[in-house]
C-alpha cells in the first residue's frame, strides 16, 4: 500500500483582516466525519434564543489556481480554492462563537479556541475561507463553530461539506 502526503492551508478573512489561519500536512487522507450538520441552540425562558445558519457560496467550489501570497505555506502553491461562508443569525439574539474547527479531507487542521466571531441579532457576517494544497485534485472542507448567544445558550454549528473541485485545465 502506498502512502500519499498532502499539504494544505486554510485562511479566513473577516472584515478585511485575517481572523484565523493554519497549515498542516497529512498522510493517507480519509473521508469526512459522519457528524450531522446543524445548529443546536438551547432554549431559554429569559428571552430569545440565538440560532445561526450557514451558507457556502459557491458549492462546489471551482479550482482557482491563484496563489495565496500573504501566507508563507501557500505562497508557492497554485492549487487554491476561494469561497464565501455566510453566518446568519435567525433567532433574534446575538451569537458569539469562541471556538472553530476546520477540516480538510476529513482531517482537523485548525482547532481554535479563544476567538471572537460575533453574529448580530437578525444579522449576518461573511467569512472568506481560502485553501491551498500540494495537489490539484478534488478535496473537501468543513467548518464547525461553537459559542453562546447573548442569553448564555449554547450554539453549535457545522457547515455542510464544501466540495473543492479538481483542476480541470
Amino acid at each position: 500500500m502506498s502512502s500519499k502526503s498532502t499539504s494544505y492551508c486554510v485562511v479566513f478573512l473577516l472584515a478585511g483582516f485575517i481572523a484565523t489561519s493554519g497549515c498542516s500536512s497529512s498522510s493517507n487522507p480519509a473521508g469526512p466525519s459522519d457528524s450531522s450538520p446543524g445548529n443546536n441552540p438551547s432554549s431559554s425562558s429569559t428571552g430569545r434564543t440565538g440560532g445561526v445558519t450557514v451558507a457556502i457560496n459557491p458549492n462546489p467550489v471551482p479550482f482557482d489556481g491563484k496563489p495565496i501570497s500573504d501566507i508563507a505555506g501557500c505562497r508557492n502553491r497554485n492549487n487554491t480554492w476561494y469561497y464565501e461562508l455566510t453566518l446568519k443569525e435567525t433567532g433574534g439574539a446575538p451569537v458569539t462563537f469562541n471556538a472553530q474547527i476546520d477540516a480538510f479531507d476529513g482531517f482537523v487542521v485548525n482547532n481554535l479556541t479563544g476567538i471572537k466571531v460575533v453574529v448580530p441579532a437578525n444579522g449576518e457576517i461573511k467569512l472568506n475561507p481560502r485553501w491551498c494544497s500540494s495537489t490539484s485534485g478534488k478535496h473537501t472542507a468543513q467548518h464547525t463553530f461553537s459559542g453562546t448567544d447573548s442569553n448564555g445558550n449554547a450554539v453549535n454549528l457545522q457547515s455542510e461539506l464544501v466540495n473543492l473541485m479538481a483542476n480541470g485545465r
